[in-house]
């Protein structure tokens, strides 16, 4: 990939309050040319005073006179035809009320150019944006609004298209596609089939046409970053990869992404959902809410799917979607601050974003306040993985049925200090799996607390009533199966519209059956997960077959994404071969390419945190606006860092603590764990040693998510030893 330079020939271009110079920019490309040719025309309609599209006292008096004829008319047929026009004229006063309320949004008016030639030779050029508005023969379409969003989704220049709009074929040929990135009205970036055209503080820069990136929640989060790696002549040693840093902005928040979907990512996100009706709300049921599953690897997209998805369904029936009885579910609360800051950009807003530990725990307070509030942090791991392995499911509905007179709480307290039954449900529906000593252990925890519960306290001083972190899923389950739907604060049924459960393999099939089962048969929910990014050793979920089996839903789909953009090939072969034997068999294309990955030994940790000092503040000066992620496996490794580093003068350093990341340029010191889902410009994972890192399925996990929070450069440092996981073709340089 090569890239040139035009130098910008005329005046500066439009300041940020977009105060429009008419041709003000001429670039001499004939691409970008004609872009700021038709954003003038666009701009200039939109800050004309707009006509009423619809007189609405007109609109009241036709609805009158089909009332009163309505009111006179005895044909039943003639009678269906009126109020058939009454309808047309209140949706289409409905509609165009809303066009003429909301205005353009000059600062970003569209993201999506597509020129169509239809059968008849006729031209018609299209805008996609976030919301319709038509004007002056301009017209900007809505990008959930199908059926004509979909050829600018799902097809490419020079493909012919065949759609039915308004009962009408229409045929023909997309002339023309291209992307555009628009910022406070001005021009910033164009990807056409020939070229990338990016404007930088210089002039144009002309890249030749590369990969488009695509989904992720990282990647979508830099829209208008170019995708390619620049790679300049610096060597290794050197961090940094974007040259003059136009592949990165301050903004790290999620900007306009809907552009940037794929075909697969689209046909997911419009996935439609059939009406179901009836029948009691619950997972196993044949009356149960579809479900989409999505498994894709990181960076492909599964994020960017289930935010869009949910703005989609939402525009396409917003009664039967609408935001309030919309739920998104993550585990990570750095990816839940992040989503509840995206949601209003796609135009959806007061869906609830909720940790699954916050909700769950919440919800079982409200439920069962006679239990203790307090929750045990020295649960045995035995116990821990006992509770919340898939067969629990089974066992918890054949105890429902051995005590049929027993409510949720004592039929809680009852079968977990039941040997009897701990044993047999072990034996029927997890065999082998844990040991006659194991069994005989899980019961005496779960005895011993049940006691210390009912009598208020231990025999020890700190010995407090409380309670399992993964009693909350247990208890719903039951007051669910038992007493019905749960409640909210006014005792009032809780019934969602829409689930969405992101990062769901680390979620136990429990767990997500008492999400499912808050939802509405009429409803829908989007799963989406990744197992190859499980950082929960102690949770059953393994396999997204074996997940739906226990949740009852084989009937379920599992729909692959098998491109990844966020990262560049070399990172995700890395990312790939450090999961040993639990790399996916078909593992996901990767377009970008890139500065392959290095790794870096010390003798000592002061040399190790000196090198990474120095080398981050040589970027500092010539990336500031980069992010950069120093991720560790335990908190004293991130503790050391920020020690050190904090005293190298780096004008934007945060130690990441309670998942407080600052989206935004600078280095970010946090657990590995901590950063799941989110994406980082540049990532040091420090302490890859044979001791932070071993040979077990939960380090290759954690070592994966960790590779694969870098866009474009990735470093690894050791001291000692380094991990096992990590491949001979990495190689390693002694410092």
């Amino acid at each position: 990939m090569t890239t040139t330079r035009v130098p910008v020939s005329t005046v500066p271009a439009p300041p940020s309050d977009v105060e429009l110079r008419g041709h003000a920019e001429r670039t001499g490309l004939p691409t970008v040319d004609d872009e700021l040719r038709l954003l003038e025309v666009v701009l200039d309609a939109a800050r004309k005073e707009r006509p009423t599209v619809w007189n609405a006292l007109e609109a009241q008096s036709e609805l009158v006179k089909l009332r009163d004829a309505l009111v006179d008319e005895k044909l039943a047929e003639d009678r269906a035809s009126l109020l058939e026009q009454m309808d047309r004229v209140a949706r289409l006063v409905d509609q165009q009320t809303k066009i003429a309320d909301a205005p353009l949004d000059i600062a970003s008016p569209y993201f999506g150019h597509m020129r169509l030639i239809d059968d008849d030779d006729n031209r018609r050029d299209i805008l996609i944006g976030k919301r319709t508005w038509v004007k002056d023969g301009i017209r900007i379409v809505d990008w959930r609004n199908a059926p004509i969003s979909k050829v600018f989704y799902q097809k490419q220049e020079g493909d012919d298209f065949d759609i039915v709009i308004a009962d009408k074929d229409l045929g023909g040929e997309v002339a023309m596609r291209r992307t555009v990135s628009i910022r406070d009205g001005r021009l910033e970036r164009v990807t056409a089939r020939e070229a990338i055209y990016a404007r930088s503080p210089t002039g144009w820069l002309v890249h030749d046409q590369g990969p488009a990136l695509a989904g992720g929640l990282g990647s979508a989060a830099r829209p208008d970053r170019i995708a390619k790696a620049v790679p300049g002549d610096r060597g290794r040693g050197e961090f940094g990869t974007q040259g003059d840093g136009t592949g990165v902005r301050s903004d790290k928040f999620l900007r306009e992404i809907a552009s940037l979907l794929d075909p697969d990512q689209f046909r997911l996100i419009t996935e439609p959902v059939p009406l179901v009706s009836g029948g009691k709300s619950g997972a196993s049921s044949s009356r149960a809410a579809p479900i989409l599953a999505i498994q894709g690897s990181a960076g492909s997209g599964k994020t960017t799917v289930a935010l869009h998805r949910v703005a989609w369904l939402n525009f396409q029936d917003p009664s039967r979607f609408a935001p309030s009885r919309a739920l998104i579910v993550l585990f990570s609360p750095a990816l839940a601050s992040y989503i509840a800051k995206v949601l209003p950009a796609l135009g959806v807003e007061g869906v609830q974003v909720r940790i699954y530990e916050e909700w769950a725990v919440e919800m079982r307070r409200r439920l069962f306040p006679r239990l203790p509030w307090d929750v045990a942090t020295d649960t045995p791991a035995v116990v821990t993985r006992f509770k919340l392995h898939s067969g629990l499911l089974a066992m918890l509905e054949e105890g429902m049925i051995a005590f049929p007179e027993l409510g949720p709480q004592a039929l809680f307290e009852e079968l977990f200090t039941n040997l009897d039954w701990i044993t047999r449900g072990v034996a029927r529906h997890a065999k082998g799996q844990f040991s006659e000593g194991q069994v005989r252990q899980i019961h005496r925890w779960c005895s011993d607390r049940h006691f210390v519960r009912a009598d208020g306290g231990g025999h020890h001083e700190d010995d407090e009533p409380n309670l399992d972190p993964e009693d909350d899923a247990i208890l719903l389950f039951l007051h669910q199966s038992i007493k019905g739907p749960l409640q909210g604060k006014k005792g009032v049924p809780i019934r969602y519209t829409q689930l969405v459960v992101d990062e769901a393999q680390d979620l136990s099939p429990i767990e997500l059956r008492v999400l499912l089962d808050t939802v509405e048969p009429s409803g829908a929910v989007t799963l989406a997960g990744d197992v190859a990014q499980r950082v929960l050793e102690l949770n059953d979920f393994k396999d997204w077959n074996e997940v739906l089996r226990a949740l009852g839903r084989e009937d379920v789909v599992v729909s692959p994404l098998r491109i990844s953009y966020r990262s560049t090939g070399p990172i995700m072969r890395l990312a790939f071969d450090v999961l040993g034997p639990l790399a996916p068999v078909d593992p996901a294309e990767v377009p970008r390419t890139g500065v392959p990955p290095e790794l870096y030994r010390f003798r000592s940790r002061g040399e190790m945190l000196t090198f990474v000092a120095d080398a981050l503040k040589r970027l500092e000066k010539r990336e500031p606006q980069a992010s950069v992620a120093l991720l560790a496996s335990r908190e004293w490794q991130c503790d050391e860092a920020w020690s050190v580093l904090s005293r190298a003068e780096l004008k934007r350093l945060n130690r990441v603590r309670d998942h407080e990341f600052a989206f935004a340029p600078g280095v970010e010191i946090a657990l590995v764990r901590d950063a799941k889902g989110l994406e980082f410009d540049y990532v040091i994972l420090l302490d890859v040693d044979a001791e932070s890192y071993s040979d077990s399925e939960m380090a290759r996990h954690l070592l994966h998510v960790g590779v694969t929070r870098a866009a474009h450069q990735l470093w690894l440092t050791s001291v000692g030893t380094p991990s096992p996981l990590l491949p001979s073709w990495l190689g390693a340089v002694t410092i």
